[in-house]
């Protein structure tokens, strides 16, 4: 009975020890995340994202992510491919963690930069349309609810729901994205 107790204790001090590494102020992390278009109609529509991240205070932590994604907008039987790319530059709001903080919710803010091409650049289509615009800069910001989970000491599941509002975008103002990824914190 007396080791039974002396296992538990021990357990408990492990754990507690190496869950209090985490989410540090000044700890820097690094971020790879894929994402889909919510409605899409198909699988080829996705983004792709990778940046850095710094912890504040109480889980708070700034972020700055480069993306690339392609959406296809229907045209007759034609896909035309819509590629942005784009800075995503923001804060993220610890809202709601367990007691150990292995799983929390944060809500992000950001401003987003970037460029979006159209059809490659080309602007005449296979029957011959022509199109409006082929390329535009685009500008807005972004609203982001992650739940993330540590796996590890130092690597993180992330799963996020994102709403983006831009600017000058062929794909509307409003876009949302839905995505995972891994963070790891050194």
């Amino acid at each position: 009975m007396k080791h039974l107790i002396l296992a538990t204790a021990m357990l408990v001090l492990i754990s507690i020890d190496s869950f209090a590494q985490q989410m540090i102020p000044k700890q820097k992390g690094f971020e790879i995340s894929y994402s889909v278009f919510p409605k899409s109609p198909e699988k080829r529509n996705y983004g792709l994202g990778a940046g850095l991240i710094s912890y504040t205070k109480n889980g708070n932590y700034l972020f700055g992510l480069a993306e690339y994604s392609r959406k296809y907008y229907e045209y007759a039987r034609y896909d035309i491919p819509i590629d942005t790319f784009s800075f995503n530059g923001g804060y993220s709001f610890y809202m709601w963690g367990d007691l150990m903080r292995n799983l929390n919710v944060n809500l992000g803010i950001g401003g987003l930069v970037g460029y979006e091409q159209i059809n490659r650049g080309t602007e005449i289509l296979y029957d011959g349309s022509m199109l409006n615009s082929t390329s535009n800069f685009i500008y807005g910001v972004s609203g982001k609810l992650s739940l993330e989970s540590y796996l590890t000491h130092h690597l993180v599941f992330l799963v996020n729901g994102q709403l983006r509002y831009l600017q000058k975008s062929q794909l509307g103002q409003f876009q949302a994205l839905f995505g995972f990824g891994l963070r790891f914190n050194f």
